[in-house]
């Protein structure tokens, strides 16, 4: 017997070549395109068969113990989450008020400032010297300073401090030469006064206007004593406080916020708030206001009774929180200058300092710094709130596999449990379903296509629908 081949035409051969060609080339080009990884984004995804139900049968509660625990714990962590989501916008808005310059702490230190006088063709040194000169005797008076940070991790990890110059700390400095009998000449001239005021250009230290020490020259063999004024820069809002109010605060200096702050806690403290039961009591028949005393209406809790302390300090009996600012204003002054005394002594002449002072000091406000540092914390703050829900997420995977568990167990216990009361009966039923589920996986209903056109059958029948449903896609049929 021929093949079937050998019988057809030549041109029909060749079509049915290439047609088995054509084929074999889409069937390798279709194992090809299944090893490939999918390129369209848009794609279906691949199925989780992580479980994702993990509701537990109220019939359950009953039957297994500490389930009714579990439900509490749940409604707990709700309300858990929904404290901590509560917290988190609180953080935000602090966070967004701490990028404020004026909220980051400064980093400080010592400012390490040396006086001292060198001399120069003093009658002493011209002794030394062969051949000797004609020049006029002179001294020179030094005032400088070094920045000394106390913060390691700032002198390790930042040059920022050593490059500040001596001038980057001062408002101003003054020098007045005292005159004396041997310099009468002082008297009657301004060169006694030495100023030198920051007017805003020195604060970019790469200007030429920033230095490291303040020389004074003058021509002269005696000794002349100088009173030296520092004024020290302050870069936040501090004042110095009055004495009855530094012995209060414990300092003498701070700012406004922080004095208000101290008064509110030392309140709260004291119990001062004026808390009044005056209007807790009102009789049904009074249509005026109660008598209040000395004029006083004390219906507001943010009204405080001063005790004798407060009194001293504010001078009034009562007031509001809202009225405190005016009241603590008397007790700011201004910052007051450093004064010395220097004797300048024309008899020796050193740089090693002769007087010597260390003055705490605060660095101006690295902004890119302190937002720096602030990113570094939000990312660590980050990961470990990444890690906490890897945790979490594991630990809710084994509560969803118990639950499916404890499910499947139920389940088994119900089929037992039915089978045990009417074998036969729960037999032909669960023959019943067993032959719709296989006709559903074939999909072979035999359903009239008539009915199946008609919304009604889909309203009717939508329990079985969604069984079926749900058996295609545990099929992956889908």
């Amino acid at each position: 017997m021929q093949s079937l081949s050998q019988q057809l035409p030549p041109n029909h051969q060749h079509q049915q070549h290439q047609h088995q060609h054509q084929h074999q080339h889409q069937h390798q080009h279709q194992q090809h395109s299944i090893n490939k990884p999918r390129s369209n984004a848009n794609a279906i995804p691949s199925i989780s068969y992580s479980p994702t139900d993990i509701t537990i049968p109220p019939s359950l509660y009953d039957q297994v113990p500490n389930l009714a625990e579990y439900k509490k714990l749940i409604a707990a962590e709700n309300k858990l989450d929904l404290l901590i989501s509560r917290k988190a916008l609180d953080f935000q808005a602090i966070q967004q008020k701490t990028i404020h310059p004026f909220e980051y702490k400064p980093y400080t230190g010592l400012l390490r400032i040396f006086i001292y006088n060198t001399c120069e063709n003093q009658p002493w040194q011209k002794q030394m010297k062969e051949p000797q000169n004609d020049e006029e005797p002179s001294w020179t008076l030094r005032v400088e300073g070094k920045f000394i940070t106390d913060n390691q991790a700032e002198k390790d990890t930042d040059n920022h401090s050593e490059n500040l110059k001596f001038s980057s700390f001062l408002s101003a400095i003054s020098v007045d030469l005292i005159a004396n009998d041997d310099y009468p000449n002082l008297k009657d001239s301004q060169s006694h006064i030495i100023e030198w005021r920051d007017d805003g250009s020195n604060s970019n230290r790469n200007l030429s206007h920033s230095f490291d020490g303040l020389d004074i020259k003058r021509p002269g063999i005696y000794n002349l004593k100088a009173k030296i004024a520092l004024l020290i820069k302050s870069y936040s809002s501090k004042l110095r406080l009055s004495d009855d109010m530094a012995r209060f605060m414990g300092k003498q200096e701070c700012n406004q916020q922080e004095l208000m702050y101290i008064i509110w806690q030392y309140v709260l403290y004291k119990k001062l708030f004026k808390r009044t039961s005056v209007y807790m009591n009102v009789q049904a028949i009074e249509t005026g206001l109660p008598p209040t005393t000395d004029g006083i209406i004390d219906d507001d809790l943010s009204l405080v009774e001063c005790d004798e302390i407060l009194y001293d300090l504010l001078k009034v009996k009562y007031f509001k929180f809202s009225e405190l600012y005016k009241l603590v204003q008397p007790h700011f002054k201004p910052r007051e200058p450093i004064i010395l005394t220097y004797e300048i002594d024309t008899k020796k002449s050193t740089t090693l300092g002769n007087l010597i002072l260390d003055v705490p000091v605060e660095l101006p406000i690295n902004l890119s710094r302190a937002q720096k540092e602030l990113l570094d914390i939000n990312k660590s703050s980050f990961e470990s709130l990444a890690k906490s829900d890897q945790i979490i997420q594991s630990l809710n995977q084994k509560i969803s596999l118990g639950i499916i568990a404890l499910q499947n167990a139920n389940l088994r216990q119900k089929f037992y449990k039915e089978l045990s009361e009417s074998p036969s009966e729960f037999i032909e039923q669960w023959l019943e379903t067993q032959s719709e589920t296989l006709k559903a996986l074939k999909s072979d209903e035999g359903y009239n296509e008539e009915d199946v056109r008609r919304s009604e059958f889909f309203k009717e029948n939508e329990g079985l629908i969604k069984e079926k449903i749900d058996l295609l896609f545990g099929a992956n049929k889908f």
